[in-house]
Order: C-alpha cells, then structure tokens, then sequence
C-alpha cells in the first residue's frame, strides 16, 4: 500500500466498535477499496486505541470515504468513543522489510546451491513437495546438501515475492546449470522467526527437461479446466 490513515482514539466499548466494523465489511463486500485494517492498544492505557487502515492511494481512501455505508455508521462510531477522534493521513515515501530482504538472500543461495547460514535458523526445516516424492531436510548444511545433490546451480527466470504476517511466499522458475539442465517451477513459503528463515516450504509442478517443457508448454490453453 501507498496511503494509510490512522485513528487514534479512547473508547471503553472496544466490542460494539469491533462489531460495527465487522457489519460495515460486510455491508461494502466488493465495493469498498480498504486493503486491511489493524487496531493496536495502548499498553498502558486500556482506553487508548489506535486503527491503521490501509489503501493503495490517496484516492482511493477517498473513494472509501464516499461510500454511503461509510457515512452511516460514523455517528453510531462517534457515539462510543469518548472525545475527539484524531485522524493522520499518512502517503509512503520509503519502506524497508526484512522479510523481502532474506528473500533476496535466499534467492542468491538457490543461485548458487549453498545457504548463507546467518540469515537461516540452525535447525531450518526445508520440506519439497514434488510430483514424485516428498523430501526433507533440517539444518542449512543439510539443505545445501540437497540444492547441490539436484544441481550446481540455477539461472532464475521468474522471482515474484509476497511477505506475509508469518514470513513470505513466492512464486518461482529457474533453470538448472551443469551437465544436464532442465526447467523448475513452483512456489515456496517460508516461515521466518526471530529474524531468521525457520521454514521452507516448496510445492514443485514439474522440472522438465528440453523436451518435456515444449509438450508441457504446448498443451497450455486458454479457458475453464473440464
């Protein structure tokens, strides 16, 4: 997101709030353009408490706003807080996330067949899901054992990365390196704890070799799936 609006406010009917947001979702499905929302307390205030909602732009908070639902609830809002509510709005102009940045890491050590063990928990728990087996390993040595058994390395065509509450998920396809090479795609998702990737999750479709990737390929079609 690029725009977010922040409520900061004290209310001692924390519930009938929750419950009126819970109505108004369900009011808008479909029309409204809110991407998330978060409300945080106050640690040492049980009556302050802040909401974060999030939208792709200005504009479209604005188009939120205008929403006859959004207009509806806000006296029955305003009755359950106790004095003003302030509003901060807020437009990005940086971000840094750790989870996009060990993805960047990982993508480097799937590169290269060898895990860069600061950025993994020790006992790191990799779990593939291929056509043929599933396959697990715990500890980045062990990891990196199993990335160089399939191949010296990979050539990536296609890294697409989404952090997620728990860590990040990621769509991928590559190219192996050496004497034979053949053509991966899948996706991963991995658990990142304390700051470390602890799980790697990897659902594979199918590495095929020149041949299989051209029947593969050509069988691809556009429609509903029978």
């Amino acid at each position: 997101m690029s725009f977010i609006q922040i409520e900061d406010l004290h209310t001692d009917h924390i519930a009938e709030i929750s419950d009126l947001g819970d109505q108004w979702r369900r009011d808008t499905a479909g029309r409204r353009t809110l991407l998330g929302d978060r409300v945080y307390v106050d640690r040492n205030d049980p009556t302050h408490y802040v909401a974060i909602n999030e939208f792709a732009s200005y504009e479209s908070a604005m188009v939120n706003s205008a929403l006859p639902e959004t207009d509806a609830i806000a006296a029955r809002f305003a009755a359950l807080v106790t004095g003003d509510v302030a509003y901060l709005d807020l437009d990005l102009v940086a971000a840094h996330d750790a989870r996009t940045e060990l993805a960047d890491v990982f993508r480097r050590d799937v590169e290269r067949s060898a895990l860069t063990s600061s950025a993994y928990a020790d006992d790191v728990l990799f779990e593939g899901m291929f056509p043929q087996a599933l396959v697990r390993a715990t500890g980045p040595e062990a990891v990196t054992a199993l990335l160089v058994e399939d191949a010296p390395g990979r050539t990536i065509e296609t890294w697409e990365v989404q952090p997620t509450p728990t860590g990040f998920v990621l769509e991928y396809s590559w190219r192996t390196t050496g004497e034979t090479s053949y053509f991966s795609v899948g996706a991963v998702l991995a658990t990142v704890t304390d700051g470390r990737i602890s799980r790697i999750l990897c659902t594979c479709a199918g590495s095929w070799d020149q041949a299989t990737e051209a029947a593969v390929m050509g069988a691809v079609t556009s429609g509903s799936v029978s």
